[in-house]
C-alpha cells in the first residue's frame, strides 16, 4: 500500500463525495435546520432586536439615521453568529453518521460492527469528549483570529494552529467511540502525530476559510478524515494478514521437519524453553 500522506486526504475527500452522491443524505436536515434557525433568528432580530437596539442608540443622543443603520449591521452580525453558533452544535451529531457512512462504503463495516451496543460509558465519553473539544475549537478560535489580520504569515499561524484542533475533533469519534480509548489515550496520541495532524488540518482549516464553498467542505473534510482513518486500518490489516501468514509459513515447515515421535511429545513449558514453545504452538 502507497504512504500515508494526511495533506492530501481533505482534497480526496472532496472528490470521494462527489462521486458518492448517496453521502449528501446525511448533509439535508442540518442544512435544513440550520437554514429554518436562521429565518427565526433573522425575524426575532429585525421584529424585536432592531427597534430596542435603535431606540437605546437614540436615547443615547445618537442620530436616527445612523442608529437605524448601525442596528440592521449589528442584526445581521447577530444573525451570522448565532447561525454560525447553532451549526457548530448540531454538526457533530451528524458528521458522526457521515464519518461511520464512508467506513461501510470503503468496506469496513466489520470495524463498525465489532463496537456496536448501547455501551453507556463510551456513550458519555464520546459526548463528554465531543463537548470538551467544541469549547476548546471555539476558544482558540476566538483567541488566534486577530492574527489574521497580519498577511500571509497570520493566515498561515491560524491554519496551523487550528489545524491541530480540528484534526484531533474529527477522529475523535473514531478513537473514542470505534477504537474505545479515553480522552487522554487520544489527546497523547494526537499530540505524538502532530505533524500528521497538522498537516491534515491546515488544509481542511484553509478550505473551511473559503467563503459560501465553507459550507460544502466541512462535510468533506470529515469525509477525508475518514478515508485517511480507512486507509490507515486497511494497512493495518494488510500487515497482519502477512503476519499471520508468514507464522502459518514457518509454522508448517517446523511441523514437517518433526519426527512421528517429536510431534506426539508434549510441549516443554518450562521458563527455559518458553521461545521455542511459542514457535512450536504457532
Amino acid at each position: 500500500m502507497a504512504a500515508i500522506i494526511p495533506s492530501g486526504y481533505p482534497a480526496q475527500g472532496i472528490f470521494y463525495m462527489l462521486g458518492h452522491p448517496s453521502l449528501f443524505k446525511n448533509l439535508i436536515c442540518p442544512i435544513l435546520l440550520t437554514i429554518l434557525w436562521g429565518f427565526a433568528v433573522l425575524i426575532f432580530g429585525f421584529s424585536y432586536l432592531l427597534k430596542l437596539q435603535a431606540h437605546a442608540l437614540i436615547s443615547a443622543k445618537c442620530p436616527a439615521a445612523l442608529a437605524w443603520i448601525v442596528c440592521i449591521i449589528f442584526v445581521l452580525l447577530e444573525v451570522a453568529v448565532l447561525s454560525i453558533l447553532f451549526y457548530l452544535i448540531i454538526l457533530p451529531i451528524y458528521q458522526d453518521g457521515l464519518f461511520d457512512r464512508v467506513l461501510k462504503l470503503r468496506g469496513l463495516k466489520h470495524v463498525l460492527k465489532r463496537n456496536e451496543g448501547n455501551d453507556l460509558v463510551k456513550c458519555m465519553r464520546g459526548v463528554s469528549g465531543g463537548l470538551w473539544i467544541l469549547f476548546f475549537q471555539i476558544i482558540v478560535l476566538v483567541i488566534t483570529l486577530p492574527i489574521n489580520i497580519v498577511p500571509v504569515l497570520g493566515q498561515f499561524a491560524f491554519v496551523i494552529i487550528n489545524g491541530w484542533i480540528l484534526t484531533f475533533g474529527l477522529r475523535f469519534h473514531y478513537d473514542a467511540e470505534i477504537r474505545n480509548i479515553s480522552v487522554l489515550q487520544s489527546r497523547h496520541e494526537a499530540w505524538q502525530r502532530r505533524s500528521e495532524y497538522t498537516g491534515f488540518g491546515a488544509v481542511a482549516v484553509g478550505l473551511e476559510m473559503i467563503p459560501i464553498a465553507n459550507l460544502l467542505f466541512v462535510w468533506t473534510n470529515i469525509v477525508g478524515c475518514a478515508l485517511w482513518v480507512a486507509d490507515e486500518i486497511e494497512k493495518e490489516e494488510s500487515r497482519l494478514q502477512q503476519q499471520q501468514s508468514l507464522q502459518s509459513l514457518m509454522g508448517g515447515q517446523n511441523s514437517s521437519r518433526m519426527s512421528p515421535e517429536d510431534r506426539d511429545t508434549p510441549p516443554d513449558y518450562s521458563p527455559g524453553n518458553h521461545f521455542q514453545m511459542v514457535a512450536t504452538c504457532e
